[in-house]
């Protein structure tokens, strides 16, 4: 079972997409793979509210979740996993891919179509320029990483008022940026 889909695009429409132009095809991965020039990738984020804040005392029992989030990565070794928590440390949700831009556009799906507010965002991977892109642009104010955050991530970070702590380990994480919404520090 299947669908043919006719489709033409309009003059105007094909134009825009020259603006999009990549050098490879892919299927999946971080928006920025195959781009012409760092401007296509530049999206427009704006200062982020000061809404959300995270109490650092819920932060073990956060990390613990990752546990049961990669069920699949538990066995194999091999997937990444992103987390969506309230402010008060309750677990909204979870999703698991291979690819950590698949997980986290799960995750920010999900959080859409559930109507979480805000939420505090856990990962297993690196905090990367297009990670603390992808949420600072869906309004997600706190972040944290498993692993190290890069150059341009943090100047992303700072630049629209994101938390952004990596190195995340059991009972312990560094703080790059944002400080003011952790509270119990």
């Amino acid at each position: 079972c299947g669908y043919i889909v006719d489709l033409e695009i309009s003059p105007r429409c094909f134009f825009k997409l020259k603006d999009h132009r990549r050098s490879m095809v892919g299927r999946t991965g971080c928006g920025i793979c195959g781009v012409e020039s760092l401007e296509a990738v530049n999206l427009p984020v704006e200062k982020l509210a000061h809404s959300a804040y995270f109490r650092m005392s819920h932060y073990s029992s956060a990390m613990e979740k990752f546990r049961e989030v990669q069920k699949i990565g538990a066995k194999t070794g091999s997937t990444h996993a992103m987390m969506a928590f309230d402010c008060e440390g309750n677990f909204l949700g979870g999703a698991e891919d291979v690819g950590r831009h698949v997980a986290m556009d799960k995750l920010l799906g999900l959080r859409a179509k559930l109507g979480w507010k805000e939420c505090v965002i856990f990962m297993s991977s690196r905090a990367s320029y297009e990670m603390v892109q992808k949420a600072a642009v869906c309004g997600v104010e706190i972040l944290f990483a498993v692993s190290a955050p890069t150059n341009r991530a943090l100047s992303l970070a700072k630049e629209c008022g994101l938390t952004l702590c990596a190195f995340c380990r059991e009972g312990r994480a560094n703080i790059y940026c944002g400080e003011e919404r952790l509270l119990d520090l």
